[in-house]
């Protein structure tokens, strides 16, 4: 059973209002990202609605008991909204569609929330979702979390180009990379490591903030293993880069395709001597292994 308080304010609010509720221990929160979605030849596009008002959901279990009014006061005054602004139901959880529920990959491995303490008979990736995306929840990551999860990678260097929240990154090196540098053109760090301490493998994950597209971008070193988990008009885009920090049959782990791309951004590395290992789809999404052959 469930507590939940809504309050409702503009997209510009919603950061400093996580951040203050956090702070003050209200850890479960949740909203959805305001976007327009739409297809183009690349994917999908999508451009987010920043002037629109953000419904933003404060989660209170049903045990210990808690006093209804006293908690709306409470959120009232660390938002420093009226009372009156909070809105509030019971939720039956058997009727309750948790946000970032665990993901059963289907190999034995498990991505498990940290809302949830039910036991599981398998391998665990921990995470704390972010509130919008990279929760694990979609097909690509999915795809790639098999792909890299069936490896072993002791000894390996992975480069993790669009780590998001670094559920790659993490995965990597839980099959035993020994270096994982994370990429990502948002400022992702402390949420990157903070999922990686909860797996106890901070240790071997850097991260670095910056734009893996601009012409200015570099980084040091050759990579066993590249992730790339982005559009089919970036990997063409990236080839020269990815060829160049690549070891002699290393393998490039593509995803964010479509089924109405990939062929041609796949032949570009097929014409320039890489092999196409393997194949995944999900739905009109397409993740493929591709290996350096020289």
């Amino acid at each position: 059973m469930l507590h939940e308080f809504t309050v409702s304010m503009s997209r510009k609010q919603v950061d400093e209002a996580i951040e203050k509720l956090s702070f003050h221990g209200y850890y479960h929160l949740y909203y959805d990202q305001p976007i327009e979605q739409f297809t183009e030849e690349n994917g999908y596009g999508f451009y987010e609605l920043t002037d629109a008002d953000i419904d933003l959901k404060i989660f209170l279990e049903e045990e210990p008991a808690i006093d209804i009014e006293r908690a709306k006061e409470e959120i009232a005054s660390i938002l420093k909204v009226k009372k009156e602004a909070i809105q509030y139901q019971f939720i039956e959880t058997k009727d309750w569609q948790k946000p970032f529920p665990i993901i059963n990959l289907q190999n034995g491995w498990y991505i498990k929330p940290t809302h949830t303490e039910e036991e599981i008979e398998g391998r665990l990736i921990h995470f704390e979702p972010p509130r919008a995306f990279g929760s694990g929840l979609h097909g690509t990551t999915q795809d790639c979390l098999r792909f890299i999860l069936r490896e072993d990678f002791h000894g390996k260097k992975v480069l993790d180009l669009g780590t998001g929240a670094g559920l790659l990154s993490i995965a990597a090196a839980l099959v035993g990379a020994e270096q994982v540098v994370a990429v990502d053109i948002e400022d992702v760090e402390a949420e990157v490591l903070y999922n990686a301490n909860l797996n106890h493998v901070e240790e071997r994950i850097s991260v670095i903030k910056d734009d893996v597209l601009h012409p200015t971008f570099t980084i040091e070193g050759i990579f066993d293993w590249i992730l790339v988990n982005i559009a089919a008009n970036e990997i063409k885009e990236l080839f020269a880069f990815l060829d160049s920090h690549l070891v002699s049959n290393g393998y490039l782990l593509l995803s964010g395709m479509t089924e109405w791309n990939y062929k041609e951004a796949l032949s570009l590395y097929v014409e320039k001597g890489y092999h196409v290992e393997q194949i995944s789809h999900s739905d009109e999404w397409v993740t493929a292994l591709v290996k350096k052959m020289k």
